[in-house]
């Protein structure tokens, strides 16, 4: 196994870390309904304890005050941050850091094939690392979008979010927007950030896969930051009519749209 997966995961962390560490305001509202930026720290550290072998905090929080937790998986994710409300961002800062070093040296000593017990099942540590490096930077995202400082829009974390994001898309176009078979829709990402121009096409057998090219029947087009806040369900209240370009199909371009949310 590639030691780049391990350094993306570091990459992620320390790009996390260091941000944060410059903001302000841990208290202010974060696009993740109920947390704040401290709320979001304390869940990269709860999820990096995990991985370093601890066990999940003996905690119950008040479940009538927390409105925004709805599902089991929720109630999960919460018990961690609930647990650590109130702790102060210095002991938070050195909590992120010792679960993380421990975690890296915890995973650097399995076997490249080995099974790890996580959030929705058993999951092969290659893809785990990259789930990590995913989650660290989307979060880091979610407090830069909260204190109006954009950045780090291209990297490891970044190209991870990409990879992760866009595999949806084939079944996005088959399966949410219907699309008739021979039907190709083309989904254009552009900068400032990463930038793609992605081609999907339906089969006769109904399923959709990615392709070369095409002449699209449906076309999307946004900048970078708009798709990764539209496919990680983080824009209920953006303005989008001047940055996404829906043409062809406006019915399946729309349906694409509307279904571009694939994280929980």
């Amino acid at each position: 196994m590639s030691d780049a997966l391990f350094d993306n995961w570091d990459h992620a962390i320390e790009n996390f870390a260091t941000f944060v560490s410059t903001v302000g305001d841990w208290e202010i509202a974060s696009p993740c309904p109920g947390w704040s930026v401290s709320d979001l720290v304390a869940h990269i550290i709860d999820l990096e304890s995990q991985l370093a072998g601890d066990p999940q905090p003996k905690h119950t929080p008040d479940w009538s005050s927390l409105t925004h937790v709805s599902s089991d998986f929720g109630r999960f994710n919460e018990i961690g941050v609930d647990y650590r409300r109130g702790s102060s961002r210095e002991s938070l800062l050195a909590e992120l850091t010792d679960c993380h070093t421990r975690a890296r040296e915890r995973l650097i000593s399995l076997p490249s094939d080995a099974l790890l017990p996580w959030l929705r099942g058993d999951t092969p540590l290659p893809r785990l690392l990259g789930m990590r490096t995913f989650d660290v930077w989307v979060h880091e995202q979610d407090i830069r979008m909260a204190v109006g400082q954009p950045g780090n829009m291209t990297g490891p974390g970044a190209r991870e979010a990409l990879k992760t994001l866009t595999s949806a898309l084939p079944k996005i176009w088959a399966k949410n927007a219907g699309a008739p078979a021979g039907a190709v829709l083309e989904v254009a990402i552009t900068e400032p950030g990463l930038s793609a121009d992605l081609f999907v096409t339906v089969g006769e057998d109904g399923k959709a896969t990615f392709t070369d090219g095409g002449e699209p029947v449906a076309s999307v087009s946004m900048p970078w930051m708009t798709f990764v806040a539209l496919a990680c369900g983080r824009s209920p209240d953006m303005d989008l009519s001047s940055s996404v370009q829906l043409s062809g199909d406006h019915e399946l371009a729309s349906t694409v749209l509307g279904s571009l949310a694939v994280t929980p």
